[in-house]
């Protein structure tokens, strides 16, 4: 059973005979052999995983991109080939870092995260990040334990959103306490980054705002 623990070193070995002799198929065909797996492996734990989704879309890259080198003729191919060549050492380094900051299991194969690593930010950073978005006159305090936040503007004492995870379907929401109306991000997940969700958020923020005059 193929393991993070016998990816890494055959592909990297692989690797080095492709970088040395990239125009020989052999060589090209091993390479797209060893790392297929890693993608594989990678694909596999992108949903909640940035690292592992940033990793799984490299490997794809790679996968292709020496493919296509392959095919490319003697000459006036060296660019292509020489850049597949990098294009696989970052995927394979995306994919040691990914591993580096992946969880653990325990000894009795149990999910042990270490405090703090499952995932990058919380949703109260969420939030903080979507009031940096909305301006400098809104501000956001978490709730208990991080699981949310409340977004409010200066001088709007009633005009509150609340941000929170539901309980039954994992869906991302933002509530109007004056309008009590929900908007739920249904497809939002941390892997889209907290850039992206602060954005969306922010959004809907202003969105439930209008519903608000």
């Amino acid at each position: 059973m193929n393991t993070v623990t016998t990816l890494v070193p055959e592909a990297r070995a692989a690797y080095g005979v492709y970088a040395t002799f990239p125009r020989r198929r052999y060589a090209a065909d091993m390479l797209i052999k060893r790392i297929t797996p890693m993608q594989a492996h990678a694909s596999a734990r992108a949903e909640n995983s940035r690292a592992w989704s940033t990793a799984a879309k490299q490997l794809s890259g790679a996968i292709d991109a020496v493919s296509a080198a392959i095919d490319t003729p003697l000459l006036g191919g060296r660019p292509i080939r020489r850049a597949a060549t990098a294009i696989v050492l970052d995927a394979i380094l995306a994919f040691e870092t990914a591993h580096a900051t992946s969880l653990p299991y325990d000894d009795h194969g149990r999910y042990n995260p270490a405090p703090g690593t499952e995932y990058e930010f919380s949703v109260s950073d969420i939030g903080r990040a979507a009031v940096q978005l909305l301006g400098p006159d809104w501000h956001a305090e978490s709730t208990s334990w991080g699981v949310g936040a409340r977004l409010a503007r200066d001088g709007e004492p009633r005009s509150t959103f609340a941000l929170g995870v539901n309980e039954i379907d994992d869906d991302l929401y933002v509530r109007s306490d004056l309008i009590e109306s929900t908007v739920y991000l249904s497809d939002a997940c941390a892997v889209d980054g907290l850039d992206v969700l602060a954005a969306r958020v922010a959004d809907t923020v202003r969105s439930l705002r209008n519903g608000e005059d």
